[in-house]
């Protein structure tokens, strides 16, 4: 295996600068700069984290807090938040919760002791312990045995001071009910998630109940179970929508949902779109894996992912957000 003395040598330089490079302290030319990337990359040198932690006082570690990786949504953005961060030089600790409050403790407690750099946190439960403490006015910390962690929240309002970065949902809203304006639909359910969970994508909803309302188009919102995620429960809910509301002629809500919707709409020997019209949100792999093809609003999840960490690694370099809440555009087309 090789040492920091080896990749000193191959390069040609001290130990002493191999080490201000690998710790981002002091200055470095270029051309140094590039000879011990070289030599590192020749050697496969992996550097020491525990002792480069001691030194920089950081891990490298960003911890990612989500209740389920099996949800279409979920596991789109914490592929490209793994991926974004691994360019920036930090390495994932992925927390699947499960939906768990005690798992989402345990998993907040852990990435505390571990010492990493921030944390990320999408998780839906309400009475998630995380101790959240706001340095200052700008400056929000999970705090655990005097080891301050910045956090950001994915798509969730955690508490003051924490900032948060979402999709533009309310534009989302505002597009799907164009949709549903068009077709010239009359009665209309929209399938939205726990009003217990304070989130953003309640803008999604209002926008979309507010136009249906302008348009003289009956609408019904219908809230599911806090933190329902299975995609037979869907399927339940889907039965329980179509018998209680007879005469839909469109439903609008997540990419699983409205899957499953439009499967037991299909089931019940009905059409899609002509007796029923279908239209989902998020733009998962789900709206083109079934016929017919659900419309989906697209949310743009390397553009979440890269504001999410940018936000973080604010914070961990020490610098100010210059707002709570970072409202990200919809994917394009």
């Amino acid at each position: 295996m090789a040492t920091i003395t080896d990749v000193a040598r191959l390069a040609g330089v001290s130990k002493n600068t191999v080490s201000r490079y690998l710790n981002e302290r002091g200055y470095i030319s270029d051309k140094t700069r590039r000879a011990i990337a070289s030599a590192i990359d020749e050697l496969h040198y992996q550097p020491n984290q525990i002792a480069r932690s001691l030194y920089t006082r950081r891990t490298n570690l960003v911890g990612l807090v989500i209740p389920n990786v099996e949800h279409p949504f979920f596991a789109a953005v914490t592929s490209r938040i793994e991926d974004e961060l691994d360019s920036r030089g930090y390495k994932m600790i992925l927390c699947n919760t499960l939906h768990s409050t005690r798992k989402e403790r345990q998993y907040i407690d852990m990435l505390t002791a571990n010492k990493v750099d921030g944390i990320i946190i999408g998780s839906h439960s309400l009475a998630a312990v995380i101790r959240i403490a706001c340095g200052s006015a700008t400056v929000a910390a999970l705090t655990a045995g005097g080891i301050a962690a910045p956090v950001v929240a994915l798509d969730r309002y955690l508490a003051d001071g924490i900032p948060v970065v979402a999709s533009d949902h309310a534009a989302g809203g505002r597009i799907a009910a164009q949709a549903f304006i068009d077709r010239h639909c009359h009665k209309v359910a929209q399938l939205v998630a726990s009003g217990r969970v304070r989130t953003p994508s309640n803008l999604r909803h209002e926008a979309f109940s507010n136009a249906m309302r302008l348009n003289g188009i009956t609408c019904i919102t219908h809230e599911l179970q806090l933190n329902q995620f299975q995609y037979s429960t869907y399927i339940e809910t889907a039965k329980q929508v179509l018998d209680e509301y007879p005469g839909l002629d469109g439903v609008f809500s997540a990419d699983p949902v409205a899957v499953a919707v439009q499967q037991e709409v299909l089931r019940r020997g009905m059409s899609v779109p002509e007796d029923v019209f279908v239209y989902g949100y998020d733009g998962t792999y789900l709206a083109e894996a079934v016929f017919p093809q659900l419309p989906s609003i697209a949310q743009d999840f390397s553009a979440l992912a890269q504001k999410a960490v940018e936000v973080l690694l604010m914070q961990i370099g020490g610098g100010e957000f210059e707002q709570l809440q970072y409202v990200v555009p919809l994917a394009k087309g």
